[in-house]
C-alpha cells in the first residue's frame, strides 16, 4: 500500500471500559494500535450496559483513539436466559446469548460513516465473530478473524444440539477471513487439523502484557507470606484442590501455616461460593475487584496462585489463561494448578515457578513448604525473577498485528 492510512474496522463486543479476561486483552492491543499513525480506527461494540461484563471507570483511558465508535444496543436479561436454557440447555448456544448483537449488522453498516480497507474481530464471544462475518460479506474486504478460545474443538462448552449450526457457522467464517490467528500453538495445530485448507493462513497471536502495568516497587519480604490468586472461579475452574492441600498443609504443619495468608478475588459461580463457605479460617475471598485493584492486590504477593481448568486429556489443555500475562508483569513467583503438557505448564513450570497436578495434594504442600523455608531464609531471588519475556509484549505483538494488516493488504 502507499503511505495512506489504513483505515481499520475494529469489532469486538468486549471493548473498554467493559472488564473481562479478553477485556483487558483487548484493551491492552487497542492502547498500541491507537498510537499507530498508519492507522484510523472505527470501533464496533456493544453499549456499556452489556449483561455480565462489568463496567471498570479506570478502563476508560483506554476507550480512546479511535475515529468512530458505533455501540450496538441489544436487548439480554439474565432471568430469560435462564428461562430459555431450563426449557431447552442448548438454546443459546446460536452462537451465545448476545446472538442478538451480530443480527444489527446492517444498522452497523448504516452508521458507518468511512469505508474501511480491512476488519480484525475478536472473541469471544463468538457474535463478535458472526458480526464481523456479515460486515465482511457486505463490505468484501479482507479480514484479519482472532479468537481468544477456541470455537467448536473448546471442551469447556458443550454445543449440543447447536453443534451443527456452530460447525456451518465456523467453517464459512474461516471460508472468508483472510488469516485466521489464535492465542496458542496447540490450538492453532488442532484447528489446522480440522482445517487443512486453511493452515496456510493460521498464525498465533498471543496473549499480552503491557510493560506499563510493571510494578515500580521491587519484590520485598513483609509480615506474612501471602500467596494471591486474582480471576473467576466458574465451573470446574475450582478452589477446591488447592483449599483442601491448604487444609492438610494446616493440620500437618500448624506454626508454618501461621506465616501464611491466603487470597483470592474475582468472580464466583454458585458451585465455587459453596467451595469457599466456611473456610474463612484457610483463605479469604475479597469479591470482585476492579483492574488497578487486582494489580495493586498482585504486588503485595510472595506467590501468585493460577487455577487452570481440569481435563481428563492433556491434548484438551489448550488455553492460554491471560491470568498469566498479568502475574510475568509483576516477576513473583508463580505456582499453577493444570494439567501436565497445558500450554500453562510449557509457559510456566521451572521458568517462572512451579506446576502441579490438580489433585496432587502432596505436591501442592511441598511447595508451599519449599516457599516457607525460602521465605525464612530470606531468599529474595526465590521469589522474584528479574527477566520479563518480551515475547509477550503488548507494544511488539501490536506491531507485528498492524505489519499484518499491510502485508495483507498488500496481497490483496
Amino acid at each position: 500500500m502507499s503511505n495512506k492510512k489504513i483505515n481499520l474496522l475494529f469489532v469486538s463486543i468486549v471493548f473498554p471500559p467493559k472488564n473481562d479476561s479478553e477485556g483487558l486483552q483487548v484493551a491492552k492491543y487497542f492502547k498500541y494500535l491507537a498510537r499507530d499513525k498508519s492507522l484510523n480506527i472505527d470501533v464496533v461494540t456493544s453499549t456499556d450496559n452489556t449483561l455480565f461484563m462489568p463496567i471498570d471507570e479506570n478502563l476508560r483511558e483506554y476507550d480512546k483513539g479511535y475515529r468512530q465508535i458505533i455501540k450496538i444496543p441489544f436487548f439480554e436479561n439474565k432471568y430469560i436466559n435462564y428461562i430459555f436454557r431450563k426449557w431447552n440447555k442448548d438454546s443459546l448456544n446460536y452462537p451465545d446469548s448476545k446472538f442478538r448483537f451480530y443480527k444489527k449488522w446492517k444498522k452497523v453498516l448504516n452508521q458507518l460513516e468511512y469505508k474501511p480497507d480491512i476488519i480484525y474481530s475478536r472473541s469471544f464471544p463468538i457474535s463478535s465473530t458472526i458480526m464481523a462475518y456479515k460486515l465482511q460479506k457486505k463490505l468484501t474486504i479482507p479480514w484479519v478473524l482472532h479468537l481468544s478460545d477456541p470455537w467448536t474443538i473448546n471442551p469447556i462448552h458443550t454445543l449440543g444440539i447447536a453443534k451443527e449450526w456452530n460447525e456451518n457457522m465456523e467453517s464459512k467464517c474461516f471460508d472468508k477471513a483472510m488469516i485466521l490467528t489464535f492465542t496458542s500453538q496447540l490450538t492453532m495445530k488442532l484447528y489446522a487439523e480440522k482445517y487443512p485448507q486453511h493452515k496456510e493462513k493460521m498464525i498465533v497471536s498471543l496473549n499480552v502484557f503491557d510493560l506499563d502495568d510493571k510494578p515500580k516497587r521491587t519484590y520485598r519480604k513483609e509480615k506474612k507470606l501471602k500467596v494471591v490468586y486474582t480471576g473467576g472461579l466458574v465451573g470446574d475452574r475450582s478452589a477446591q484442590y488447592f483449599i483442601e492441600a491448604v487444609q492438610q498443609f494446616k493440620r500437618e504443619n500448624p506454626e508454618m501455616f501461621k506465616d501464611f495468608e491466603f487470597i483470592f478475588a474475582g468472580a464466583l459461580d454458585r458451585k465455587n461460593k459453596a467451595v469457599f463457605h466456611n473456610c474463612e479460617s484457610i483463605v479469604r475471598h475479597l469479591g470482585i475487584l476492579t483492574y488497578k485493584e487486582s494489580l495493586a492486590l498482585q504486588m503485595e504477593a510472595d506467590i501468585l496462585l493460577v487455577i487452570d481448568t481440569p481435563f481428563s486429556n492433556s491434548d484438551e489443555a489448550m488455553f492460554f489463561p491471560s491470568k498469566l500475562l498479568d502475574y510475568m508483569i509483576m516477576q513473583r513467583r508463580i505456582i499453577a494448578l493444570t494439567n501436565e503438557n497445558s500450554v500453562t505448564w510449557d509457559i510456566v513450570n521451572d521458568k517462572l515457578g512451579n506446576c502441579i497436578e490438580y489433585k496432587d495434594v502432596i505436591g501442592t504442600i511441598k511447595v508451599l513448604k519449599d516457599a516457607w523455608f525460602a521465605w525464612c531464609k530470606n531468599d529474595i531471588k526465590y521469589f522474584e525473577y528479574k527477566d520479563l519475556d518480551m515475547t509477550f509484549s503488548a507494544r511488539k505483538n501490536t506491531e507485528d498485528l498492524v505489519n499484518l494488516f499491510k502485508k495483507v493488504l498488500s496481497e490483496k
